[in-house]
């Protein structure tokens, strides 16, 4: 058996052993997890950023446990960044942190090649060529302005500055043929795209979708509901975290509504396919107030027949 074939299997024997089993098709990963992000999985295992623990953690299948921490650093997501190692951004240093699988600090980016400083760095997404896009999100707040961006990392770690003006930046995710970027835009409820050129620089921005098209106005709804994490499966559909909603939706590749998905967490930040895309790794606060509890879940894939 592969070791990815084993992450899917480990994951019901686990929730047997544990004498539950799934709830609603729901099995919960780690059950106290201080404001879990930006989870991946590679190799067979899971890793995902704890901002509210300081710590990057690795779940096996079986059991969770700590791969790296750096105090004051507030982790939010993990990308692969070539053989053995992994970028984590920190969102409360400002920086991106190269780590190795065993956990050494391998290098610190904290400014880009202009040599300015990015703004609360929070999720990312490995482009396949030793490159990385990450969002760079500003102030998040009600009456901000739109000082969010986009850097992307190129494989010799010159890093640029290819996308600004977003009103608070946050989830990225590129299609399955590496040709389109779409990012959050969370204090607008937009998801925009942008083309992605060989060299790395996007152009021709666009709103893909306004949330409140798909899912309406809802009265009564705090300023603080939005787009976060962003996954595209194989065959290009768009599954958005709604940070706030307490759920995440499923949007196909012209736009149009598939799916919603509820969880018990208000505060889903981030998402990850299992290898076989049947199951849908999230991350969730209950809160986004210390003391930053939440939980690591894995649910079904609306998308996927249990046939």
């Amino acid at each position: 058996m592969s070791s990815r074939a084993g992450l899917v299997l480990a994951l019901g024997m686990a929730a047997a052993l544990a004498g539950g089993g799934p709830d609603g098709d729901r099995i919960v990963i780690n059950p106290n997890s201080p404001y879990p992000e930006g989870p991946l999985t590679d190799g067979g295992l899971l890793y995902y950023a704890e901002m509210g623990g300081d710590r990057v953690m690795r779940f096996d299948g079986a059991e969770n446990g700590v791969v790296w921490s750096r105090q004051s650093c507030g982790p939010t997501s993990v990308t692969r960044a070539g053989e053995g190692a992994l970028n984590v951004l920190c969102h409360r240093e400002e920086s991106l942190v190269r780590i190795s699988l065993s956990g050494e600090t391998v290098k610190v980016i904290d400014r880009d090649s202009d040599g300015l400083r990015f703004r609360t760095p929070n999720a990312s997404v490995s482009d396949g060529k030793g490159g990385v896009y990450f969002s760079s999100s500003g102030t998040f707040g009600p009456d901000t302005k739109s000082e969010g961006a986009v850097l992307y990392l190129d494989r010799d770690d010159r890093l640029r500055r290819v996308a600004e003006g977003i009103h608070y930046a946050n989830g990225v995710a590129l299609s399955p043929d590496g040709g389109k970027l779409y990012v959050s835009e969370h204090l607008s409820r937009n998801v925009l795209v942008y083309d992605v050129a060989a060299d790395g620089t996007l152009s021709n921005r666009e709103v893909f979708v306004a949330l409140d098209d798909l899912v309406g106005a809802e009265a009564g709804r705090s300023w603080e509901v939005g787009p976060d994490g962003l996954a595209v499966d194989r065959d290009g559909n768009l599954f958005v975290a709604e940070y706030g909603g307490g759920r995440f939706l499923v949007i196909d590749p012209d736009g149009a509504l598939l799916s919603t998905v509820a969880v018990p967490e208000s505060y889903i930040t981030g998402l990850a396919f299992s290898p076989d895309e049947a199951r849908i790794f999230v991350t969730a606060p209950a809160s986004r107030m210390i003391p930053y509890t939440g939980v690591v879940r894995s649910v079904a894939n609306p998308l996927v027949s249990k046939d």
